[in-house]
């Protein structure tokens, strides 16, 4: 199983923190990262910035294929050792119908601190009003 790209977003606090935890688990060099915010990257990937950030995309450079949310989850899962006993149970819940709706849910909730707006104090996050 080669390596797959991973296109997670860069301003997403929640996002920034599972790529650092995936990056130590990865010891076998299975996940590349980039950012979504990155400029450029959704043109050289051939998705749409609203899609990307929609949803987490993994593309495996080697077959060509792309997977997005709960399937992205389950690509990466399936790609690292400590994982596994999860991929299953991700892989159940994106045959039942219920992981995308559910994964959707999560990321549509997700914080997005843009670049540049954070000082010594912090970073503002957006009214859930």
């Amino acid at each position: 199983m080669g390596p797959i790209t991973v296109f997670h977003d860069g301003w997403c606090p929640r996002c920034t923190q599972a790529r650092e935890r995936l990056t130590r688990l990865d010891w076998l060099g299975r996940l590349e990262f980039v950012s979504i915010r990155e400029q450029g990257v959704a043109e050289r990937a051939g998705v749409s910035p609203e899609r990307l950030a929609a949803r987490l995309h993994v593309h495996s450079p080697r077959t060509g294929l792309w997977a997005e949310g709960i399937w992205a989850v389950a690509a990466i899962t399936a790609r690292i050792p400590l994982l596994w006993p999860f991929w299953p149970l991700v892989t159940l819940a994106g045959l039942s119908g219920l992981g995308q709706p559910v994964y959707d849910f999560v990321a549509r909730r997700r914080a997005i601190v843009p670049v540049g707006q954070c000082d010594e104090n912090g970073c503002p996050l957006p009214d859930r009003g």
